[in-house]
């Protein structure tokens, strides 16, 4: 395995007790791991990772609308002050989520990476702005939005401040992505979505998280217009071969189709394990100079632009 992998996708959190919340909101009823640096940095020299990327995210507006629902139900409904305090205390824990990720940032500054989770739709665009530009100062190189959460499409209006921000300040934008909504809602992150963006900002390069997931011949599409465009592994490695998912040779497939120069090597840790993808992707029946690609240069060829 080469030591340069960069593991371009992970949810990492300041304590065990968030990490583990963060997995069971996806189901992981008994998470194997906690998601914590102290636990990631030993797991990243197992799986020969030399760097990871932390992605500072919460579901933003769904906290916010079980906890206006939770006081309603207990009778005691929130008025508009209450509304509002509300909001804005959950914009403050992104905001010490962000701040905790660039600390981190900065005392591993060889083995970590963060980005600047955004949600312009509930935070607002002059939240948005000066925490881009307050914690791009401080060491994270780029943006992360995840559309089936933010209620809204990418080439939505409210969401173009995000990548005139990325335009601005000269980072890349890494999205959430996929041919489905959840709990009935449309697909805000289909790969469709970014079109117009990708034409109105070619300097802005963007990064389809789950390579597209169950949209891969649209990525595959766009990839062949826009040099923009780049898409990632993450939770796309840990089930190949098993019944009803791709096998080893098609996932190949797909990684040429969108572009072996396309495609970034992420795990979604702690909901995958890197140690499991390192050997996944040792075992893809790719040439070496597809895998150097995938492992590494790809993604050093997003963060030097």
């Amino acid at each position: 395995m080469t030591l340069r992998t960069i593991d371009f996708h992970t949810h990492t959190h300041p304590t065990a007790e968030a990490g583990v919340a963060f997995q069971r909101l996806w189901g992981y009823d008994a998470p194997e791991r906690n998601g914590t640096p102290a636990e990631l940095l030993p797991v990243m020299d197992r799986a020969s990772v030399a760097r990871t990327m932390i992605i500072p995210w919460m579901p933003a507006q769904d906290h916010y609308d079980r906890l206006v629902l939770k006081r309603s139900e207990e009778g005691n409904p929130l008025d508009a002050n209450g509304l509002t305090e509300a909001k804005n205390e959950i914009i403050e824990s992104w905001r010490d989520l962000n701040q905790w990720a660039v600390e981190s940032v900065a005392a591993q500054p060889d083995r970590l990476m963060c980005l600047v989770g955004l949600d312009p739709i509930f935070m607002g665009g002059a939240f948005v702005r000066e925490e881009t530009a307050d914690k791009l100062a401080r060491g994270a190189c780029g943006l992360k939005i995840a559309p089936m959460f933010l209620r809204a499409t990418p080439d939505d209006p409210r969401m173009a401040i995000v990548f005139e921000l990325a335009r601005e300040h000269g980072v890349f934008v890494l999205s959430q992505s996929g041919a489905h909504g959840y709990s009935g809602n449309p697909a805000w992150g289909h790969p469709r979505h970014f079109e117009a963006v990708l034409k109105a900002y070619p300097e802005v390069d963007i990064v389809l998280a789950h390579l597209g997931l169950g949209a891969e011949e649209e990525v595959a599409r766009l990839t062949a217009v826009y040099p923009n465009l780049y898409a990632d592994t993450s939770m796309r490695l840990h089930l190949l071969g098993q019944p009803g998912q791709w096998s080893l040779e098609e996932a190949v497939h797909w990684f040429r189709r969108i572009g072996v120069d396309r495609v970034i090597f992420g795990t979604n840790y702690p909901l995958c394990d890197p140690v499991q993808f390192a050997e996944v992707m040792e075992a893809l029946p790719l040439t070496p100079d597809e895998r150097r690609a995938v492992l590494f240069e790809n993604a050093e060829r997003v963060l030097t632009k």
